[in-house]
């Protein structure tokens, strides 16, 4: 991944007191030039594969690296496995830091029994004793404390954040839920195929005389529920900027792992909006909400994964993205369309622009298998920018390699500060 390492100047306190004491024995000025900038250094974490299998035994002159489509000399090289140093070669730079952070984030609805050998395989195989855990829930963040991984057993942790993270997926996608099963019959009732709610969803005010409630505000109380579904789950950009520049003063490798459940929205199908169209057509509040219906199913992105991608890379995050298959529910009269449609893109964009893997999968521990083993064993490149200005610009990275086969992924860039 992408650090920017600044090589203080630093002059001795008793150099500076000699100079101080010279001065004022002559009674002259003294001259106090401000030090020259150290160049600004790069690294870039790179890794390389030929089929499953990582390349480790790549040389400096093995790597060609452009910013902005310039070539770049590479100073230096150093190669980590298992996430430690196993070899360095070249000049200028300090040996990386090996530092190790994991966030797990996870966005589901129902509780997935895989999702225990994901956490199993977390404490068994990945983290040893001085790295860091953050675990993010649909309801909450927990810390993994300093020393847990020394002082207790690891059946006893890997236990313990099962029991935390189905218990917080089940609570927190409760909500949800509701609103789903809520969308669903509403959909039932308006494309007919129980021609009234059901008794706990109406009220006096919305009975019609047949005894149910009327199309219209059928109609209304559909898309209320709609906006209030899409308010609890939409990706907030935001969000997702403000999370990445949070770590990027973490030292070390910086390792993300986001589980994505597929979800499903239960909409009208279009043979029922059709058929509603010409039967109302002589009355104008029922067309208006089934054109403002229309124009929600084909609302815009809102999701700019151009913006979040280079907050990932300039953080020096290592972004893995898993997402975690379920078949949809066939509900009568509705379409169940893809919830999924408008990120899933943006999220392997991210994951490709910071050198991590993506998948889409009804196995997650598999996956996060392969991410954890693409995140313990890479290279890393540094080298000075021919173009030193500090103007903020993102600058764009491409790493290739002289060995046919190979597959390379490394962040996309940084920006210029």
């Amino acid at each position: 991944m992408t650090h920017r390492r600044l090589t203080p100047v630093v002059l001795a306190g008793a150099v500076l007191a000699g100079l101080a004491v010279a001065a004022a024995a002559r009674d002259l000025p003294v001259r106090q030039d401000a030090p020259s900038p150290a160049p600004r250094r790069v690294e870039v974490r790179v890794h390389v594969t030929a089929g499953p299998a990582f390349q480790d035994d790549l040389r400096r002159e093995d790597f060609r690296l452009t910013e902005e489509g310039r070539p770049q000399a590479i100073q230096s090289l150093a190669l980590v496995r298992g996430g430690a140093l196993a070899r360095y070669e070249g000049y200028g730079a300090a040996s990386p830091r090996l530092e190790r952070s994991y966030t797990l984030l996870f966005q589901a609805v129902d509780w997935d029994p895989m999702l225990n050998l994901v956490i199993k395989h977390l404490f068994d195989n990945v983290l040893r004793p001085g790295d860091s855990m953050t675990l993010i829930t649909p309801f909450k963040p927990y810390q993994l404390q300093k020393g847990s991984l020394a002082q207790k057993s690891k059946k006893e942790l890997s236990e313990g954040m099962e029991e935390v993270l189905r218990k917080d997926i089940t609570r927190g996608g409760g909500e949800y839920r509701d609103l789903l099963n809520d969308l669903r019959r509403l959909t039932r009732a308006i494309s007919g195929s129980s021609g009234t709610l059901d008794e706990e969803m109406a009220t006096d005010e919305t009975m019609d005389p047949g005894g149910g409630i009327g199309l219209e505000m059928q109609i209304e109380r559909y898309r209320t529920t709609l906006l209030k579904l899409d308010g609890i789950r939409l990706v907030d950009q935001g969000k997702l900027e403000a999370f990445a520049e949070s770590l990027r003063a973490t030292p070390g490798q910086k390792t993300v792992v986001f589980f994505y459940q597929r979800e499903y929205r239960p909409e009208i199908s279009a043979a029922t909006m059709n058929r509603l169209m010409a039967q109302y057509q002589q009355n104008f509040d029922i067309l208006q909400n089934l054109m403002d219906l229309f124009q929600f199913y084909k609302r815009e992105k809102t999701f700019d994964a151009e913006r979040v991608k280079r907050a990932f890379a300039d953080a020096g995050i290592d972004f893995h993205f898993i997402f975690m298959e379920r078949k949809s529910q066939r509900v009568f009269g509705t379409t169940m369309r893809e919830q999924s449609e408008d990120t899933y893109p943006g999220f392997v964009e991210i994951a490709k622009a910071t050198g991590g893997t993506y998948a889409s999968s009804q196995n997650p521990a598999a996956s996060f298998k392969r991410a954890a083993d693409a995140s313990n064993d890479y290279y890393v490149l540094t080298y000075v920018p021919d173009d030193d200005a500090a103007d903020g610009r993102f600058r764009t990275i491409e790493v290739q390699v002289g060995r046919p086969g190979c597959r390379v992924s490394n962040s996309l860039g940084y920006y210029a500060r």
